[in-house]
């Protein structure tokens, strides 16, 4: 079983997605067309990226072939397959071995055909830390547009 800290940076990167959706969805015709393209291509692209790793803790070839969406998507679609992905993620976090961390996973990049070679555990860091930068990212450009958007933060996450 992973550690209890591992499985909530799981739950709280969820959370956020989550809150982050519904901020979107808020937003919906608020924001000129290409403002509201790049936001939501960015958040999309954090859930291929995920997708994408899922495939390769589970031992198998992605589903997908590119890591950038080819069209917009849509904001209500995006976020349920998201959901299902992130719980996808708390449940492996929640019940994955800690010798199975320690496991290399070698891949070719979808983004630009190298070849890389990662610990489980550090693809789970990967993705903890690649969401958060690109919602981050998000946040600035919502801020830019004079959106608010609500706090994502792990302190905001576990008041009772």
């Amino acid at each position: 079983m992973a550690s209890s800290f591992q499985l909530s940076l799981f739950e709280h990167k969820a959370w956020c997605n989550a809150r982050l959706a519904d901020t979107l969805r808020a937003t919906y015709g608020q924001l000129d067309a290409m403002s509201w393209a790049v936001i939501l291509l960015t958040f999309e692209h954090t859930h291929l990226v995920d997708r994408a790793f899922q495939a390769r803790l589970e031992d198998r070839a992605p589903d997908i072939d590119a890591v950038a969406g080819r069209a917009v998507p849509e904001i209500g679609e995006l976020a349920q397959r998201m959901a299902a992905t992130d719980a996808w993620y708390v449940r492996h976090a929640r019940e994955v071995a800690d010798a199975e961390l320690e496991q290399i996973v070698e891949f070719t990049y979808l983004i630009d055909g190298e070849k890389g070679r990662m610990t489980k555990a550090e693809i789970l860091g990967h993705l903890i830390t690649h969401g958060a930068a690109h919602r981050g990212a998000i946040g600035k450009m919502l801020s830019d547009h004079k959106v608010k958007g609500r706090s994502d933060l792990m302190t905001t996450f576990r008041r009772p």
